[in-house]
């Protein structure tokens, strides 16, 4: 889940956004729609003990962002430790106020907190993989959704999560964000430097030790996968993530097209590994 701090509101004006293609094309092109129009905005991994788990990526060379300069979800209970990227982000997302986020899946009973908050007791797959739209519409949305309002949003804006995420507890929970939260994109770390704010401090958030700059590949490996349903087939689309059966839940996140060939498997707290 995205989030409203304080580097989103400096870098908000920030974005790359193209044309979408026509809406009437031929079978053959579908795929090459979806490719155009969807791109990933940040992956979220649900953490029981995050603390723990934001250590283990700050000891492999990786900045995050100070709790201070964070938020949590307002009405959601979650909260999330976040690590920037210069295209994306990574958010460990966890259950930050358990009467708030008891009360919210209350009240929201189509989603799939609860069930992917406890994932370590019944092997739902605690990934999310939120998306934005190059050009913004919730109608192209190329798979159903589920409207989704909460305080931290802000009154007007909403996000829309697949509908089969709580039902299909194997695929990734995929979700669309609003234009207002899309993640900054930066082609280069001097796009990055020479991007004027009063308040330069955010920008030491993407500057990596181990010298990561964009997630260049994902790959989401679960089990019991239908490769076929509507919101598998729009991520697959996307050029730069994949989604596949496997034996284990797993998350691997190339940087930089693993120029520099290390890798760096934080399995069994995480289950994720890292290719720098």
């Amino acid at each position: 889940m995205n989030k409203c701090n304080y580097i989103t509101l400096l870098i908000i004006s920030f974005k790359l956004l193209s044309c979408g293609l026509k809406d009437k094309q031929s079978n053959e092109k579908i795929e090459t729609r979806l490719e155009n129009n969807l791109k990933v905005d940040h992956l979220n991994i649900w953490v029981e003990h995050p603390e723990k788990a934001k250590q283990l990526l700050i000891d492999i060379g990786f900045t995050t962002v100070p709790d201070s300069d964070t938020t949590p979800h307002q009405g959601q209970g979650t909260s999330g430790k976040y690590f920037h990227f210069l295209n994306s982000y990574l958010e460990l997302i966890f259950v930050y106020d358990q009467q708030e986020f008891d009360k919210n899946n209350e009240t929201n009973t189509s989603l799939d907190f609860s069930q992917r908050a406890n994932f370590h007791k019944n092997n739902a797959l605690p990934f999310s993989v939120a998306l934005k739209l190059k050009e913004y519409s919730p109608e192209k949305i190329p798979f159903e959704t589920i409207k989704y309002q909460q305080a931290w949003m802000g009154e007007n804006n909403s996000i829309y999560v697949s509908k089969n995420a709580k039902t299909n507890l194997q695929e990734p929970s995929v979700f669309v964000v609003y234009p207002d939260i899309e993640s900054g994109t930066f082609q280069s770390m001097s796009d990055l430097d020479n991007f004027p704010t009063n308040d330069d401090h955010w920008k030491s958030f993407f500057k990596h030790p181990n010298g990561a700059k964009k997630i260049t590949k994902i790959t989401i490996t679960t089990t019991d996968l239908d490769l076929k349903t509507e919101t598998i087939q729009a991520v697959n689309s996307i050029d730069n993530i994949a989604i596949k059966n496997g034996a284990e839940h797993l998350m691997e996140l190339y940087f930089d097209d693993n120029i520099q060939r290390r890798s760096f498997d934080l399995r069994p707290e995480l289950p994720l590994i890292i290719y720098l």
